[in-house]
């Protein structure tokens, strides 16, 4: 994807929301092969001397400390291609523990500004976020993340090219019996653990099922994202739209409050929608709104939340932002047409959805940047419970909506 070509087309347009003007050459824009996503850089451990060892698997390195006042998170090339090639980040820092394919962090000439990107799936996610956390190179304390990427969205609840702000990070983790083999008058496989049917609370807690994030700092990004002109798509985005006979399914972008969802199957279809959405109202008691899903976010949260723990960064700080970049199901390829929707039907917003992460963010990014004195000093500290199912972080569970006080472990 031609980002650098995208914008300056883009400049030249007005064909974004609430705008009438049609979009330049389609040509620009397309869905990306993904058979390239990215190469191995060069194999460097870390670009640190280390001077002296201390102890059993301890080494000393003599480094400076950088503290960035924004750290962007992203998972893959396209979602940091916006990020890389809008904003100046001349530096690179390579740590242990990166991902063999995105070895490098990028920042500004001020480490002000830096970039991530942490790899696909949960595992990477975490492996490169705790390997962030834990080294001495940044001071984390006072930095604000942006975890920004794309995902799936239901129809019932948004659109190719929203964007979306999440207060909870749900897991998908749950027993599942072959549909095939589905109990008289269940509607589907999914069950929680430790239940022993859908719709029964789990009593089985890992602690990593619900995450919640601060809704006030949601709430300063979202409000800036909402001045945002967004991107609607190509033609073909916009015309697959109108195959949905309702909104939102059918409008064009927007940004919008809603929560996302963390699997490691890469998943679609009406009955899996509406599984996963009863879901989230399951473990949240009805306080999670579902719109997105992924592979990360919850991963991403653990390993912070882990560094958060010891006071290594600041769990009130973290935003999670997704754009979405195709739909969960489409009634008109239900049964045994939905893996022709999946593989075949042009209906995906993946340049929609790359663009716009890069237009609704910039506000929250800028405005963080030139105002961070009022940001640090807690102008949108959190009114809500923030944290996991645990109450890892100690925060006042009394003011907590969702979850049970007793629970069990698998």
């Amino acid at each position: 994807m031609n980002f650098k070509a995208i914008l300056s087309a883009l400049a030249a347009s007005t064909h974004v929301a609430n705008a009438a003007a049609l979009f330049p050459s389609s040509s620009l824009l397309f869905k990306p092969s993904y058979s390239s996503i990215a190469s191995p850089v060069s194999a460097t451990a870390s670009n640190l001397t280390p001077v002296a060892t201390a102890g059993l698997n301890s080494t000393i390195y003599e480094n400076p400390t950088y503290s960035p006042k924004v750290f962007i998170i992203n998972m893959f090339t396209l979602e940091r291609e916006p990020f890389i090639l809008s904003y100046d980040l001349p530096n690179e820092i390579t740590i242990p523990g990166l991902s063999p394919v995105y070895n490098t962090i990028l920042c500004d000439s001020n480490y002000d500004l830096c970039q991530i990107t942490v790899g696909e799936g949960e595992i990477n996610a975490a492996s490169s976020l705790t390997a962030l956390s834990l080294s001495t190179s940044f001071n984390l304390t006072s930095t604000f993340f942006l975890i920004a990427g794309i995902a799936g969205i239901s129809p019932l609840k948004g659109t190719i090219g929203d964007v979306t702000f999440a207060r909870f990070a749900i897991q998908i983790l749950e027993y599942e019996v072959d549909a095939r083999d589905l109990p008289i008058n269940w509607n589907t496989g999914y069950f929680a653990l430790g239940s022993n049917s859908p719709g029964e609370y789990p009593v089985n807690i890992y602690g990593t099922e619900v995450f919640e994030l601060n809704v006030n700092l949601r709430n300063r990004a979202l409000e800036l994202a909402q001045e945002a002109l967004l991107y609607n798509g190509t033609l073909k985005n916009e015309e697959f739209r109108e195959t949905y006979n309702y909104a939102p399914a059918n409008r064009t972008p927007e940004a919008i409050p809603c929560d996302t969802l963390t699997g490691d199957t890469y998943w679609f279809g009406d009955r899996l929608d509406e599984s996963f959405s009863n879901y989230t109202n399951l473990i949240t008691n009805g306080t999670g709104n579902y719109c997105t899903t992924q592979q990360e976010d919850n991963a991403s949260l653990e390993a912070l939340l882990r560094a958060a723990m010891y006071g290594l960064v600041d769990f009130s700080r973290i935003v999670v932002m997704r754009t979405a970049s195709d739909f969960t199901y489409s009634n008109d390829y239900s049964g045994n047409l939905t893996v022709e929707f999946f593989d075949d039907v042009y209906q995906g917003g993946v340049t929609a959805s790359v663009v716009n992460l890069y237009y609704a963010s910039k506000p929250f990014i800028t405005d963080i940047l030139e105002n961070f004195e009022s940001y640090d000093s807690g102008l949108y500290n959190p009114d809500n419970y923030i944290g996991d199912f645990f109450n890892s972080l100690g925060d006042d569970v009394t003011i907590r909506e969702w979850g049970t006080p007793e629970w069990g472990t698998a």
